[in-house]
């Protein structure tokens, strides 16, 4: 099962690495290229409808696209949670979405404490979060009526990418001060917002358990939130030797996607020719196969009207 998965490779403490997905045929290709898991984050989903991360998919697009991804992959499928699909005190719908997500076929989701459902990248940065409390209560609530411990409850917290703190130290002890309250709540998985090296081990010695950290190139890696701060690049193997197992890539692939048919769509306009971008394109038997071409076809080849026909 692809849930018991995630936690047994966690558990061992293996490199997790958990590439960024969108629909189910990123999730294939993803999958048949030998990543361990894949994460449906709300920026990507947001983009494959043309539109920006700032809360305009409901939590039942989400669920819909987890019935359709989870469907067709063997590795685990993480989701984001965002803060849980209703306001501080609404436990009661945070419940009902984690058990909907679980259901649909998530192994884990990750929720945070940013208060909306905007990315923290896009301005305007994150003013005021959710209590700490408050999120403890919804990951409480959710652990209690999981319906199996293998569906993992991972934890991110603004508070690194606010603008209500004085300092980014400040910003930081507020940050591990949530995810020691959260620990105890229940939550499986830490995934803090580090700026400096210091941190990144820091948060790695003073929290136990499993963690996980973002993966992303340099333009990636570029996106600057409030007072200038930059998320360190690290490659996952880096990472995973300071400590952290889940590995997960953000937009990094999505954007890969985007930019390919950018570029391919320009080079058409310019040279009418398919050719001018073959280099960049799947052979068309290996697309087949993506799709299972053949095992589908072989369904309606032994169809008793087939056999009929053939004989």
């Amino acid at each position: 099962m692809a849930k018991a998965d995630l936690r047994l490779k966690l558990d061992r403490g293996e490199m997790v690495l958990c590439g960024g997905v969108w629909d189910p045929l990123s999730a294939i290709i993803e999958e048949r290229a030998g990543i361990d898991a894949v994460k449906l984050g709300s920026s990507q989903l947001a983009a494959s409808f043309g539109l920006p991360d700032i809360g305009l998919l409901s939590a039942a697009e989400t669920r819909d696209a987890i019935w359709r991804i989870a469907d067709r992959i063997e590795i685990p499928l993480m989701v984001d949670f965002e803060s849980g699909f209703g306001s501080e005190g609404d436990i009661a719908n945070a419940v009902r979405w984690a058990h909907e997500f679980e259901r649909a076929g998530a192994a884990s989701i990750h929720i945070d404490d940013y208060g909306d459902e905007k990315c923290p990248w896009l301005p305007p940065y994150l003013p005021v979060l959710m209590s700490a409390e408050s999120i403890a209560d919804k990951i409480k609530a959710i652990c209690d009526r999981r319906q199996s411990d293998d569906f993992l409850i991972m934890v991110r917290s603004g508070a690194t990418s606010s603008i209500s703190f004085r300092s980014k130290e400040e910003a930081f002890e507020e940050s591990l001060r949530r995810f020691h309250m959260w620990k105890e709540a229940g939550a499986d998985i830490v995934w803090p917002r580090v700026y400096s090296e210091d941190d990144l081990l820091r948060a790695r010695r003073e929290i136990s358990g499993h963690m996980s950290q973002s993966v992303a190139g340099d333009r990636a890696q570029g996106r600057t939130g409030a007072g200038g701060r930059k998320e360190a690049a690290n490659t996952a193997r880096t990472l995973h030797e300071k400590g952290y197992s889940l590995l997960t890539v953000g937009t990094s692939f999505i954007a890969a996607v985007m930019q390919t048919i950018a570029d391919t769509a320009a080079q058409f306009r310019e040279t009418g020719d398919c050719n001018s971008f073959e280099d960049q394109t799947m052979a068309f038997n290996d697309w087949i196969k993506l799709v299972d071409f053949a095992e589908w076809s072989t369904l309606n080849e032994e169809s008793s009207a087939a056999k009929a026909l053939a004989s």
